[in-house]
């Protein structure tokens, strides 16, 4: 239950992307609850970033981790509980809010409070590179494969999952 819940409060604070969330499932999952050491977390997310909707794909994972001495059985219910936690409150928000959204966000401070929220959003997806390079390690490899990659995804069409299978080759490699 515990999963379900903590994938729950990240699928309502994903706003931007689920890069947002990263910190804090770092924080609970890895350092406090210990479901997944760095590595696994590392491997999993590195995997499903190729993957339409990566924290959706990862939240899976991450639940089947989570459970894994408990048996297959268990580690299926884990992924299944941690997708449902992590998809509810979207699904809540598109059948709640979404109705008097257009009226909502003609009022001034909503307005003004998504321009702060959006700016937060920036900030946690900095906050997430930068954690995960720490946690993995600062070395020149790690530099040199963040750098290939930026410069691939931003000057070629080369497609996310080419450039992922690329990175975990280049890691076997290195």
């Amino acid at each position: 239950m515990h999963l379900f819940a903590s994938f729950y409060r990240y699928g309502y604070l994903v706003f931007g992307g689920g890069q947002v969330v990263v910190p804090m499932v770092v924080n609970e999952l890895v350092d406090q609850l210990q479901y997944l050491n760095i590595q696994e977390f590392l491997v999993g997310y590195g995997l499903v970033q190729g993957l339409p909707g990566p924290m959706f794909s990862f939240s899976a994972y991450a639940g089947g981790m989570a459970v894994r001495e408990s048996g297959v059985l268990f580690q299926i219910g884990g992924a299944l509980l941690s997708g449902i936690g992590i998809f509810l409150p979207g699904i809540l928000l598109i059948y709640f809010v979404y109705p008097v959204w257009q009226d909502v966000k003609q009022i001034k401070a909503i307005r003004i409070s998504l321009r702060g929220i959006n700016a937060v959003a920036g900030g946690l997806i900095a906050t997430s590179a930068v954690l995960l390079m720490q946690k993995s390690g600062f070395s020149w490899t790690n530099i040199i494969v963040l750098g290939i990659t930026v410069i691939l995804l931003s000057t070629k069409k080369i497609p996310a999952p080419v450039i992922v299978i690329l990175a975990i080759l280049a890691g076997f490699l290195l």
